[in-house]
């Protein structure tokens, strides 16, 4: 017996001829502050059934992800993250920063098999068999693991830089767009970990200028 999740990499892995699958996803592409976070994860071919529980890590409350977190780092063969901080993104642009840290996540891995990128673009000069499947999170489960694992690194780093950078209320809406946000950063004006080429961001610093 195998959780959906499972027998679907199961398939994949008989069906391509890996020994190996290694989720890949990622979070934060749409705030407005602090980085990308990209996870890759490798399960083993038999994962516990406290893993079964894993899922796209936006339909997770907070505290499942934060014990789902704690399960795949025990139990996975590997795990990894990256990272695209702010300045990154506004140099490469946000597509190009975060296929090149899902570069870095999986090379990190250290094992080679098949790699499962969340979304409809692979990796760019990865040089490994790689598969993009829409809604990864939501069918693969070493997809469904790193969606996790990214999620739960970001959630904790923007806590941080929320008592770095206070006023903004980064520990709360980690960044996105809120309508609490826009108006700190009107009244603050942008942090060094804004991304200074989104719309909002770059508005505002046009018209202070």
């Amino acid at each position: 017996m195998a959780c959906l999740g499972q027998s679907f990499d199961d398939g994949l892995r008989r069906s391509l001829g890996f020994d190996h699958i290694i989720g890949v996803d990622e979070a934060g592409r749409g705030p407005l502050a602090g980085p990308v976070v990209v996870a890759a994860v490798l399960l083993g071919p038999r994962p516990a059934r406290g893993l079964w529980a894993a899922k796209d890590s936006k339909l997770l409350t907070a505290l499942q992800r934060e014990r789902l977190f704690t399960a795949i780092r025990a139990e996975a063969q590997a795990v990894s993250v990256a990272w695209a901080h702010p300045r990154r993104i506004e140099q490469d642009n946000i597509l190009r920063a975060t296929l090149e840290a899902m570069g870095r996540c999986v090379l990190r891995v250290g094992k080679s098999g098949l790699v499962l990128v969340d979304g409809n673009r692979t990796i760019p000069r990865l040089g490994r068999r790689q598969l993009a499947i829409i809604d990864g999170d939501r069918m693969s489960l070493a997809v469904s693991c790193a969606s996790i694992v990214a999620k739960v690194c970001r959630d904790r780093w923007m806590r941080r830089l929320d008592r770095r950078y206070p006023g903004y209320g980064l520990a709360d809406h980690k960044g996105y767009g809120t309508q609490a946000h826009l108006r700190a950063l009107r009244r603050l004006g942008p942090s060094p970990v804004h991304r200074r080429t989104f719309t909002p961001v770059e508005e505002l610093l046009t018209r202070r200028s």
